[in-house]
């Protein structure tokens, strides 16, 4: 499968490229992962647990859509919590697979490169979700829970697929362009 636009196929590693342009292509490739992981470590403290984003985001909630929204508090908040797990660590397993994608351009490996990006994306995801949970159980006011890892790795196999799902379709859109513009040109020539 070729580099399709939606993957960032924009910046290839010449074949001659010196050390300085090896640092400059790897800088760009993990780079987003590295901002993520941070942002994971910043919210993975007592400072963002669910008593501390409660009142916050409840505030809002009844700014957008009344004081009707106070009496279901307690699930609304669990459910922005969870979607915010799901959501946050796809995103992140799409940024993991956009630096597995980058850094096997050219690679010479058994699987097929989009496949091993993948299922890389969502191995790195389970193991940085492991690690946070890990982080929260010595918390006094998180907890680490299993059960938030299966749902962080959920999510990085709904968006993984998603993803997936799109590039194949942009792949089957081009090639069908290419079929079309063949058969354009070969009625021009007859």
């Amino acid at each position: 499968m070729s580099s399709s636009p939606i993957v960032l196929g924009a910046y290839p590693l010449p074949a001659s490229a010196g050390r300085s342009v090896r640092w400059q292509f790897h800088l760009r490739t993990w780079l987003p992962v590295l901002a993520c992981s941070m942002i994971f470590a910043i919210e993975s403290t007592a400072y963002f647990g669910a008593d501390r984003t409660s009142e916050p985001l409840k505030r809002v909630a009844e700014a957008l859509f009344g004081y009707d929204v106070c009496v279901q508090w307690d699930l609304i908040h669990f459910i922005i919590r969870k979607t915010g797990h799901f959501m946050g660590y796809g995103f992140f397993s799409l940024v993991c697979f956009r630096g597995f994608w980058m850094e096997f351009q050219g690679a010479a490996l058994r699987l097929p490169r989009q496949l091993r990006a993948h299922g890389l994306a969502i191995l790195a995801t389970f193991l940085v979700a492991c690690a946070d949970e890990i982080h929260q159980s010595f918390l006094p006011n998180r907890s680490g829970e299993f059960s938030d890892v299966l749902l962080d790795t959920c999510g990085a196999v709904a968006l993984g697929l998603a993803f997936f799902l799109a590039m194949q379709a942009a792949e089957w859109r081009r090639r069908a362009r290419s079929r079309h513009r063949a058969l354009a040109c070969a009625d021009a020539a007859a």
